[in-house]
């Protein structure tokens, strides 16, 4: 089935409509995609019984691509060969991952990076599952540090759907990380990349990006959610925001910024004696994250030593991602925590809804100041 022509302003309003349906009901149960497995719509790399290419391929670490990281990252400075192989590994894979039936065609399509699942987080899948039966859609997840070619196939796949327009939706808690820029270079957007100098990407699509969700609003009334579920008493909590963190320090300045405005909205919405945030800047040398944990908990026993209990929630966009590390960081200390990452409140795929809308718009715009 083919969705083309001037009925943009209809799939924007089927897209919305969507999204909100999806905050107020259950994810669906995920679609079977079997029809995926085992033959190619674009690019080679077969696929396997769940639809994806490229899952489980081993990062190639060349003595080339070591000797970059350990110029760029300056976790990795001293590390060996072996130990920055080992580090992409633990970081997870990088796969391209079609979701929508491969009888559905439209002029536009959507591409998701994202990074910080545990094999692309099922919860999340499905939710997106929603997306795809609306647009061409392709999950593409991984840090993309040594590697694009997951992108390229998810590019291939949309284009072979029949999209002319990509949205390009990068699901990261803030615009000042070193991946997004590494995303950014791989689209041609930046003339160097932070991590190796992977091939680019190539496209007949025009390539829309749009911004991480950062401050926006819907992401401070998931927190406040996220808070008021292990709330007994808010007039006598203090609630902390704790974050991942960029790496570098001028990054770290303005994503704290981004957080202080959630805070602001938390605390104008809220009932909390106070909201404050922190990042630990998880990828940053040993002694720089140190230095935020201490910070940390010397947050925690300061609002103990007035009386009041905390409740720790983060931003993050994964439930399973440096949540157990933030609990050894808090060993000892009188806290309560919620762990859930933002992706599982509803109010996710509003963000992600709005987003695309506003990119097509855009979009449709700009094509019609043109003619």
């Amino acid at each position: 089935m083919k969705r083309s022509g001037r009925r943009t302003g209809w799939l924007l309003a089927v897209l919305l409509f969507s999204c909100n349906a999806m905050a107020a009901a259950p994810p669906a149960a995920a679609g079977d995609h079997s029809a995926h497995a085992g033959h190619e719509m674009a690019g080679g790399a077969e696929r396997d019984e769940l639809g994806r290419r490229l899952y489980g391929m081993k990062h190639q670490i060349s003595p080339e691509i070591a000797n970059e990281l350990r110029r760029k990252v300056p976790l990795f400075r001293n590390y060996s060969d072996a130990q920055i192989g080992l580090s992409m590994e633990m970081m997870g894979p990088n796969y391209e991952w079609y979701l929508s039936d491969p009888g559905l065609k439209a002029d536009e399509g959507v591409l998701i990076l994202v990074h910080g699942f545990k094999n692309a987080d099922d919860r999340f899948k499905r939710q997106i599952e929603s997306l795809a039966n609306i647009f061409p859609l392709a999950l593409a997840p991984g840090m993309s540090m040594v590697m694009s070619e997951h992108i390229q196939l998810a590019i291939d796949d949309l284009e072979a759907a029949g999209a002319k327009t990509i949205v390009v939706v990068p699901v990261v808690s803030t615009r000042y990380n070193t991946m997004l820029r590494q995303w950014e270079y791989i689209f041609g957007l930046r003339d160097e990349a932070p991590y190796a100098s992977v091939p680019r990407v190539h496209a007949r699509a025009k390539i829309r990006f749009a911004p991480p969700p950062g401050d926006d609003p819907h992401i401070a009334e998931i927190l406040l959610d996220h808070a008021h579920e292990i709330s007994t008493d808010p007039s006598r909590e203090v609630v902390i925001i704790a974050a991942h963190g960029p790496t570098f320090e001028d990054d770290n300045r303005k994503a704290l910024a981004e957080l202080e405005t959630l805070a602001r909205y938390m605390r104008e919405d809220g009932d909390f004696a106070d909201v404050e945030a922190i990042t630990l800047q998880d990828d940053a040398p040993p002694a720089i994250r140190a230095r935020n944990v201490e910070k940390l908990r010397g947050m925690v026993e300061a609002a103990n030593a007035k009386g009041l209990q905390v409740l720790v929630v983060t931003n993050l966009i994964g439930t399973r991602t440096i949540q157990a590390k933030l609990r050894k960081d808090l060993a000892g200390l009188d806290y309560k925590f919620n762990a859930k990452g933002v992706v599982a409140h509803p109010n996710f795929m509003k963000w992600m809804g709005e987003a695309i809308r506003h990119e097509l718009e855009s979009a449709e715009a700009q094509a019609a100041a043109v003619n």
